[in-house]
């Protein structure tokens, strides 16, 4: 009896621990993981995407089917090693899909550019512009395959092998959202494409125009696109996320709903992948309609801006001016007088202080949440508008632009720490006044902040001197004023020339009328 009463005791001691186990493991830095639909998923960072932010993650290195989202690399290897504006000619081998299949819409002998067919690769998700794609750049999509292991080898991807350049179901086509997220910062931050790679997963509708017709396809990412009403989907739901840039769905029946997702804002980008979704699902029912499925079709976009959301309100960091001065954000600058007066204490050296307050807050991105406010590094750009005494104390002589992430958080005025009297030297100012230059005199007339330039040969402006413009400056305006009246009489007579030609042809325009009107009323024998 004490034996049974001990190993139940056991048992109901370790029955208490895994509730607590699945809530620890099913939450991240206060994020709940559970909250996510699709079994498989990861959010990172794209500046360090093989970590997750905060260990929001799930079954990141379990290798699974990628689907679609396979077209990332077969984009961005033929991105690298294509020329965009290539004539790629269609084999039958690409065209041959049956119903199911999301397509571009090519035939058999089709020529369309490289361009045209990565966006009908990346867009709707063409497995036809994949194959012309392969064939194109590698001579068969088996070769191509080869080319994206080795890229993947080259990115660190240790858990995926690819077989297919489209991603349709295959036994050894497989990957992890972790790989698959370190592939996707590639494209977006690091491939010397990426700029093209951004402009094309970034589209939301896209026309080829240099095959046999014209092809107009739509991205199938909702969080770009609305999806369009059908008669069995009248009010699809709406995922449209502002801060989108891309980048893949997929779609098969053994990988379930998939979505690689990518967000920017404030300078921060993000990246989510998502796995499995609806695979498995006990209430998912095929006999429904497109309305019906369309809350389970859009739960992969929900859950990656749910993600998105989390993320960027977690990095948001209120901080005062007060707290970043501590910490070593500059509020006054040093500028030097030219023209202050030689018994000036500090030797013409003045220091503006920033009009800004020390309470005044900052809402700034941080990407670490382990950041510090050591840890900001906020640009400030000081700009001197007034620089020559006589200067009052509290004037303002200047600005001062405080910048983070290269968008402007802050502009304050510059105001003078003290007055600096006006010396009687005279200042020069390049060019040097033997060639011809100008100085800065000593007595300075109307605004008494801005110094009254003068001719270095000692005449004055206007009635004491004048500022003479050379000869040749007004025999080259006689000259143009001449041409261009010489223009303006050849096109009066052109005019006129033109309006009397068209009269002359009226003239014989009717002339020609009435004869036939003559000779037709003309009796005839």
């Amino acid at each position: 009896m004490k034996r049974f009463f001990s190993l139940l005791f056991a048992a109901l001691l370790l029955l208490s621990l895994v509730p607590a186990f699945r809530m620890e493991t099913a939450s991240a830095d206060g994020f709940d993981l559970n909250s996510i639909y699709e079994p498989y998923f990861i959010l990172v960072n794209a500046d360090n995407p093989t970590v997750s932010y905060r260990g929001v993650e799930k079954e990141a290195d379990k290798q699974v089917y990628p689907a679609s989202t396979t077209k990332i690399l077969t984009c961005i290897i033929a991105l690298e090693r294509g020329n965009l504006d290539d004539m790629v000619t269609v084999s039958a081998k690409a065209v041959n899909f049956g119903r199911g299949n999301s397509l571009m819409g090519l035939e058999e002998g089709d020529q369309y550019t490289l361009r045209d067919l990565l966006y009908g690769m990346m867009l709707p998700s063409g497995n036809d512009a994949a194959i012309a794609i392969a064939e194109h750049i590698a001579g068969s999509t088996d070769a191509y395959a080869q080319l994206m292991n080795e890229k993947a080898q080259e990115l660190g991807m240790t858990h995926s092998h690819f077989v297919t350049v489209h991603g349709k179901q295959n036994e050894d086509h497989y990957t992890t959202v972790r790989d698959m997220a370190r592939l996707t910062a590639y494209a977006l931050n690091e491939s010397p494409q990426k700029e093209m790679f951004r402009t094309i997963v970034g589209t939301k509708t896209y026309t080829a125009t240099s095959g046999p017709r014209e092809l107009y396809v739509v991205n199938s990412n909702r969080m770009l696109v609305d999806a369009p009403a059908t008669e069995t989907m009248q009010h699809p739901i709406s995922c449209l996320y502002a801060d989108a840039i891309g980048v893949k769905t997929g779609d098969t029946n053994a990988a379930g709903k998939c979505l690689i997702a990518a967000a920017e804002r404030d300078g921060v980008t993000l990246i989510a992948v998502l796995y499995g979704g609806t695979l498995g699902d006990p209430d998912y029912n095929d006999g429904w309609n497109d309305g019906q499925k369309d809350r389970y079709n859009v739960r992969r976009f929900q859950d990656a801006a749910a993600l998105f959301d989390y993320a960027y309100a977690d990095m948001i960091r209120t901080v005062t001016v007060s707290e970043l001065v501590a910490a070593g954000l500059p509020i006054t600058f040093d500028v030097t007088i030219p023209n202050a007066s030689a018994e000036d204490s500090q030797g013409g050296v003045l220091t503006a202080n920033a009009d800004v307050s020390m309470e005044t807050t900052f809402s700034l991105m941080l990407p670490d949440p382990n950041a510090k406010v050591t840890d900001i590094k906020i640009e400030s750009k000081p700009t001197f508008t007034n620089q020559y005494a006589p200067i009052g104390e509290g004037s303002v002589i200047g600005n001062v632009t405080y910048s983070y992430n290269d968008k402007v958080l802050l502009s304050a005025s510059l105001l003078a720490s003290r007055s600096v009297k006006e010396g009687t030297a005279q200042i020069d100012i390049a060019p040097a006044p033997s060639d011809g230059g100008y100085t800065v005199q000593d007595d300075l007339i109307g605004d008494a902040n801005v110094p009254t330039l003068r001719p270095a040969d000692g005449t004055g402006v206007g009635e004491q001197g004048g500022n003479k413009l050379p000869l040749w400056f007004w025999i080259a305006l006689i000259v143009v004023i001449v041409l261009l009246l010489f223009c303006v009489v050849l096109f009066i007579l052109y005019v006129r020339a033109e309006r009397a030609r068209k009269r002359r042809a009226a003239a014989r325009r009717r002339a020609r009328q009435r004869a036939m009107e003559n000779e037709r009323y003309q009796p005839r024998n």
